[in-house]
């Protein structure tokens, strides 16, 4: 008997996620993610001097929307917030028994009820068409801050990948962006979303130092932890190459679905047009505050060579830098 397909995502925020999501999930229909693309269910965190699942609160929130029949999965939000308020529908579980996600949230998470949830998602949105169901919320995996000991942390992932691979036919996505645009994404997205009002200091400053919580990733060491993971049994998307080049071929080949580059979503990212780019109903998330600064060539080259580690660990890996990355971007001939 074959084993149901489950694609997760071990990556990086802020390069263009919700994009490739909604273009697995609607354009090609070969994942569907649920009731949310940023699930945030296999999270661990330290009680009584263990590694256990965090209970996360967002799940009762979306449990109150579906019980009272108005949610739509990714879609009880308004332009002003940085939640996605779509223009197209993105097949909402309004038929899907309510009771697997009461299941799953009531008491301590576990990586039993993750699995019972998503055979039961999988054997409903098969019906509809879908190939597979999918987590985009798995960059615990690549964790850089070790709040925790870093050998009994990578034993706990180990434990429960394994449990779930015995379980499931798995395939892994990653999605890389140029180091230093998605860093500062991330960075103008905390922003705007929490008023940080150290903000106004980083115009025409580049000395300034971003934010601790804006990590700039080490794209091959991450790939390498995941790999301790899963084995080869990875797929790393280069964002720009994905949308401006021909990478739907093989994202296609990897996934074994049709995908051709004109099934791509709307990307705001590429080409990239920085600080011009204008609200979008379809991709709110990538519009939301990248007006509030210009990634300068000043402040890009401050950055590209504090972080020259990371280009070169991927030129070192990969043989080359992908397209755009390594340079800063003329926005206005992008507007």
């Amino acid at each position: 008997m074959n084993k149901p397909k489950l694609l997760l995502f071990c990556g990086w925020q802020w390069a263009a996620t919700s994009p490739l999501i909604y273009t697995l999930q609607r354009n090609v229909k070969y994942a569907h993610f649920g009731y949310t693309k940023n699930f945030h269910y296999l999270e661990p965190e330290w009680e009584d001097n263990k590694l256990i699942f965090k209970k996360n609160n967002a799940h009762g929130k979306i449990y109150e929307k579906v019980s009272q029949g108005i949610w739509k999965n990714y879609k009880p939000y308004t332009p002003r917030t940085h939640r996605l308020n779509l223009s197209v529908d993105l097949d909402p579980l309004d038929d899907f028994p309510i009771s697997h996600y009461d299941r799953l949230i009531t008491g301590q998470p576990t990586i039993t009820k993750y699995m019972d949830f998503y055979h039961a998602l999988y054997d409903h949105v098969v019906t509809k068409g879908y190939k597979s169901v999918g987590d985009a919320h798995t960059g615990r995996l690549v964790r850089e801050d070790w709040k925790f000991s870093k050998i009994e942390y990578l034993q706990f992932i180990k434990q429960y990948t394994e449990t779930l691979k015995s379980e499931f036919d798995i395939k892994v996505l990653c999605i890389a962006r140029d180091p230093v645009r998605r860093a500062f994404s991330n960075y103008i997205f905390n922003v705007k979303k929490k008023g940080d009002k150290r903000f106004g200091g980083y115009r025409g400053d580049p000395s300034r130092t971003l934010p601790a919580e804006i990590l700039f990733h080490d794209y091959v060491h991450d790939i390498n932890t995941i790999r301790q993971f899963f084995g080869d049994n990875i797929h790393v998307i280069v964002m720009e190459e994905l949308w401006e080049r021909d990478g739907a071929t093989v994202l296609s080949e990897y996934l074994e679905h049709p995908i051709k580059k004109s099934d791509l979503w709307k990307n705001l990212y590429a080409p990239d047009k920085g600080h011009f780019v204008e609200y979008d109903k379809d991709v709110p998330c990538q519009a939301y505050g990248q007006d509030l600064l210009e990634l300068t060539p000043e402040i890009y080259w401050h950055y590209r060579e504090k972080h020259d580690y990371i280009y070169k660990n991927w030129k070192k890996t990969y043989g080359s830098l992908p397209l755009h990355w390594g340079e800063p971007i003329d926005y206005k001939s992008n507007k």
